[in-house]
This record gives C-alpha cells, structure tokens and sequence, in this order.
C-alpha cells in the first residue's frame, strides 16, 4: 500500500528509488584522466528546452576537464525528426575534431571521465545494447577511422530517405545488415550500461559506476496535457532527479 501511494504522489516506486545512484558532489569528482582523450560531442534545437539540458551537462563535464562541443540546430519540427539529424550533425563533427568522438544526448550529465576506459577500445563504433538487444544511440564512441566515417555517412543518407523512423533503429538496422554480410565494414563494440544509464530504469544491469546518465528530457518534449495539468509520473520522477543533480552542480535548486 505504502509502495502505490509513492508512486501515486511522488513517481517513485521503492524500485526505482534504489537504482537511481549517487551523483558526485565536488569532493568526490576526481581529476581527469592524462591518457589519450577525444572530445564530447552534443547537438540542442535551438528555444527549445534542450538548450538547458545542454547548460546542464556543459558544467557535469566542465567538473571534469572534458572537451565538448555542443553544436545548436533549428527544429526540424518533431522530436523523431530533430533525433533523427544526429548522424548528419555527427559528420559535420567528425570533419571538425580529429581523435575520437564521445556522442552524448544533451540531456546528459557526466559522473566521471569516460575516457581512461574508452581509450583501450579497437573498434570503429561502440554502442550500448538493451538486453533485449536494442541499440541506444544516446551514447556513441565514434572512432577516428575511414569506417567509422564511412558509418556515419551511411546512417546520415538512410535518416535523411526516412526522417519519421527513429535514428537509433536505423543504425541498429545497419550494423546488423553489415554483421551479417559475407565482409562486414564495421567493427562494433558493446558499451556496459554505465555509459548509457538511465536513471530509473529498472532492469539496467548492476554496476559498480556510472559515467554517463541520461535524464530523459523527450518525457517533456513529448508529453501529453493532462487534466488539471499535474504531470505524468515519469516526468516528475525526472523533474526530481534534475533538482537533485542541479543542487549539486549549481549550489542551488535550478529544476523546475
């Protein structure tokens, strides 16, 4: 009983309330790593409520040392289209930077430097599967390599022929085809869920520490209006997990 009044007034169910982990204060941010690095990238539409989000994560990896470069676009006019632009803003990216590229969703925030880990990586693309084996693309390690450039182009044209279709089902679409052709392209690794965390998803599987958490702004970008306007339990689990990580990052209670 106690368990349904939670998640009636408050969004939480005990479940939820204990994956959600500990986002470090400033006495526990460590220094950055002096290994190999790349830069983090990032994309927002422009007046949209993506443009906090990007402020956001900006301080998570400044408390880091992390190099970002979180690029604005105009709104192609649906949150499926405006995600399904992200591999045509990460080939603009990629003739930017040299070295690696770390794709972050701008409603993230970083919990430590993802790099030290991400540098022993041999493979062209790196990608965190569901354990029901969806891809997630809010997370992407994108190598320096002609494959890895040659994917991102390929993603870009398939987006751009089906703007309506979610950007991370074409790319999972695409690298499966390519695993399973007689001379695959790609060499493809798996992220662990402590790059790609969603903060009060369930069945995430254990670990000891995350390093990217993604705080699910679509909630707010897709939601319905609802009667009296009380939002919808999920959005205000994240609202409460915004406050939280906000008060931590800018000594004040930011969140809406």
């Amino acid at each position: 009983m106690f368990d349904w009044f939670r998640r009636k007034w408050f969004g939480w169910s005990a479940e939820q309330t204990r994956v959600v982990p500990s986002f470090p204060g400033p006495d526990e941010v460590g220094p950055a790593g002096s290994g190999p690095t790349g830069t983090v990238v990032a994309f927002f539409t422009r007046d949209s409520i993506y443009e906090r989000e990007k402020n956001r994560m900006l301080r998570s990896a400044q408390r880091l040392g992390l190099a970002v470069h979180a690029e604005p676009i105009e709104s192609a006019g649906s949150w499926v289209r405006n995600a399904s632009m992200k591999p045509s803003v990460l080939v603009a990216m990629r003739e930017k930077h040299l070295g690696p590229l770390l794709y972050v969703d701008v409603d993230a925030v970083f919990h430590r430097d993802p790099w030290p880990a991400l540098a022993a990586l041999d493979c062209d693309i790196a990608a965190y599967y569901e354990p029901e084996g969806h891809l997630l693309s809010g997370t992407l390690f994108i190598n320096h390599t002609p494959a890895a450039s040659a994917l991102l182009q390929a993603w870009a044209q398939a987006c751009a022929a089906h703007p309506d279709e979610w950007d991370q089902r074409v790319l999972e679409r695409l690298l499966a085809s390519d695993a399973a052709s007689a001379a695959p392209r790609y060499r493809v690794a798996r992220l662990p869920v402590s790059y790609c965390w969603i903060f009060d998803k369930t069945d995430n599987a254990p670990c000891d520490e995350v390093f990217v958490e993604h705080l699910q702004a679509s909630r707010e970008a897709t939601q319905r209006k609802r009667v009296f306007g009380r939002p919808v339990r999920a959005v205000r689990r994240r609202r409460d997990r915004v406050r939280a990580i906000e008060r931590i990052l800018f000594g004040r209670d930011t969140a809406r």
